[in-house]
């Protein structure tokens, strides 16, 4: 056969021409420059079959096929040299090489025309490019040394398509990459609500997207209804506004056609009907919108939005293919977490049973003793009486707290303590800057010099109402001397009792200006301590004076410190969450490590009671005003 002998000849060597057919050279490097510098796969493939036209002397019309999978048939992408050419005689050829996968030629009636088809495939697979020549005026041999050129240069179309097949397969890994991380992350949650919220956090990195939202389907009677779970970076959002409304409509659109849907439209999916994605980017400051279904193994189950809100950046195959990946995993995950959430529909049962299985089988005797043990502790606990202690935070202060305040604005000259250190009384905590009432007193006194002068001239000339004058302003200079002169006896501050600096530190401060009246240190006796109990409102009724207790410190957990209530606040104060009243107490010893401020739990004793009421009595609290509040 011709198309035997062709492949068979084609390991000679590579065709050349020579003679008159040869092409011109110049031609030939211009076509090689638009080959190297071809920009896009169109320019690409255009050249390579420009170059193989020029290659073949007796080709007149050159045709690259490639399969469109939007209208599952070969379609033309490179024409050479008129792209307006009527392909319709090439039919004929196109199918026979697709048909045997096999080199084909074709001879016209009348032997004027000549068409050799050439198919290129990667490997075994299916054929990827048809390549065409229509040549005239040429011999059976010119027709076989046509298909050896053919063979030769389709060598650079297949390399392309392996090439894509890799960049398939690699872009496939990097999607299963990224779908499997935030499957894991999904994973460590155990609420659907808790999963899909990290979903959407790590898909809007991922997709690039301004906001993502998962949604999942809800019974509402007989028709199914998408219900907004969760939005990136959205730990609340109204559930009844227009956004979210539209949101879930365009799930829904997505959900009814078990497929994606894109407004703008990708060209895979430009045929998805996407009326609700195009409502929803005309009424809301979004662009794009892409949506794919979640799905499990009976089907949709949900649906992802994602949306991007920048004019020049529209969704594209790659973020569709990612978007995909992503919901392929996760639909079945939180499928899964839903289920698992659910208290009815048989769950509660199973579990009933399972549970009396175990315990009234024949096996399992470990469990069989520890649903004893259980009981006989129930049993314990409704009959046996036990100590009853009011447990509350508790912090060490000083009986007695002097404050070290500023006696006048100034700034910070030297201060030798801070907080925690002991002093004495009279010691120096702080020394403020004087140099400004230095020279306020030098002042005041060149001022009274020379208002004394000023007297003296009036006295000399009898000049009685200027000496009055002068004699009340001389009373004032030296007022204001005395001022500055007291001012500048309170720029030493010194410790008022023998103690521990609670608060207050200032050598990191030095030059820092201070305020009239602002409290610098804060000084505590070192052995006279009290107990203040924050007790919980709930618990205040069990609490009276004279009560003792014992006091458990944070560094010293081990060491219980006895004290005696001794005075009960009637004034609440919010602390953690819970309102408490603040009790005092006071130490029966007082070791020498401590210091105020400490803090740990301190435990009253308030009598003897059951343990089951020592153990449950909050729930029967919560129960009872659960219950009164729910009355009429």
């Amino acid at each position: 056969m011709a198309i035997g002998k062709s492949l068979s000849d084609s390991g000679t060597g590579t065709p050349t021409t020579t003679g008159d057919s040869a092409a011109p050279i110049g031609l030939d490097k211009s076509l090689w420059s638009s080959f190297v510098n071809a920009r896009g796969e169109t320019a690409l493939l255009t050249a390579w079959l420009a170059l193989l036209v020029n290659r073949v002397p007796a080709a007149t019309l050159g045709v690259l096929m490639h399969p469109d999978p939007t209208v599952a048939a070969f379609v033309p992408v490179a024409i050479v040299p008129d792209p307006r050419r009527d392909l319709t005689p090439l039919g004929e050829i196109v199918g026979k090489v697709l048909a045997s996968g096999r080199p084909a030629s074709r001879r016209s009636g009348d032997g004027a025309v000549s068409h050799a088809a050439f198919p290129v495939r990667r490997g075994d697979g299916p054929v990827g490019y048809v390549a065409v020549l229509e040549l005239r005026g040429c011999e059976d041999t010119d027709v076989q040394a046509a298909l050896r050129d053919m063979h030769w240069a389709a060598g650079w179309l297949a390399a392309q398509l392996w090439r894509d097949a890799a960049e398939d397969t690699h872009g496939q890994l990097e999607r299963a990459t990224v779908a499997l991380d935030i499957l894991a992350v999904a994973s460590e949650h155990r609420t659907p609500a808790a999963a899909a919220m990290a979903i959407v956090n790590e898909a809007q990195t991922v997709l690039g997207c301004e906001q993502i939202s998962i949604g999942l389907v809800r019974k509402r009677k007989s028709a199914p209804r998408i219900k907004l779970l969760a939005m990136s970076y959205s730990a609340w959002f109204k559930k009844r506004s227009a956004v979210t409304e539209g949101i879930e409509t365009a799930m829904e659109e997505a959900f009814d056609q078990h497929g994606a849907v894109s407004y703008p439209p990708i060209a895979s999916i430009a045929r998805a009907v996407a009326v609700a994605h195009a409502e929803h980017v005309r009424t809301s400051r979004t662009s794009h919108i892409l949506t794919v279904p979640l799905s499990d193994e009976d089907g949709p189950i949900g649906a992802m939005t994602c949306e991007r809100r920048d004019p020049d950046k529209p969704f594209d195959e790659d973020a569709l293919l990612m978007a995909e990946s992503i919901a392929a995993l996760i639909g079945p995950v939180l499928e899964m977490k839903q289920r698992n959430r659910r208290w009815f529909g048989g769950r509660l049962v199973d579990g009933l049973l399972h549970v009396l299985g175990v315990l009234l089988g024949p096996r399992h005797l470990s469990w069989k003793l520890l649903a004893v043990a259980l009981i006989a502790l129930g049993v314990a606990a409704a009959t046996v009486t036990g100590p009853f202690r009011v447990q509350a935070d508790a912090v060490l202060r000083g009986q007695e707290m002097r404050a070290v305040v500023a006696p006048f604005p100034g700034f910070i000259a030297e201060a030798p303590w801070r907080a925690g250190d002991a002093v004495a009384k009279g010691d120096v905590l702080v020394r403020l800057d004087d140099s400004d009432l230095r020279l306020e007193e030098l002042r005041w006194r060149s001022e009274i010099d020379r208002l004394i002068s000023q007297s003296r001239e009036a006295q000399a000339e009898y000049d009685r109402a200027q000496v009055a004058l002068l004699d009340a302003q001389i009373a004032q200079a030296r007022a204001q001397l005395a001022l500055a002169t007291a001012e500048l006896s309170r720029t030493r501050l010194l410790a008022p009792i023998d103690g521990v600096i609670v608060s207050g530190d200032l050598s990191q401060k030095l030059g820092a200006p201070v305020q009239l009246g602002e409290v610098l240190f804060e000084v505590a006796p070192p052995d006279r301590y009290r107990v203040d109990i924050f007790v919980d409102e709930r618990d205040l009724s069990f609490v009276e004076t004279g009560q003792s207790g014992r006091l458990a410190l944070a560094g010293q957990p081990t060491e219980g410190l006895v004290f005696d209530t001794t005075r009960i606040t009637p004034i609440a104060e919010a602390r953690e969450g819970a309102n408490t009243f603040r009790v005092e107490g006071l130490l029966r010893e007082t070791p020498a490590d401590l210091r105020p401020g400490m803090e740990g739990v301190a435990k009253i004793d308030a009598g003897q009671e059951l343990l089951s009421w020592v153990w449950s009595r909050r729930l029967i609290d919560w129960a009872r005003k659960t219950l009164w509040t729910w009355q009429p």
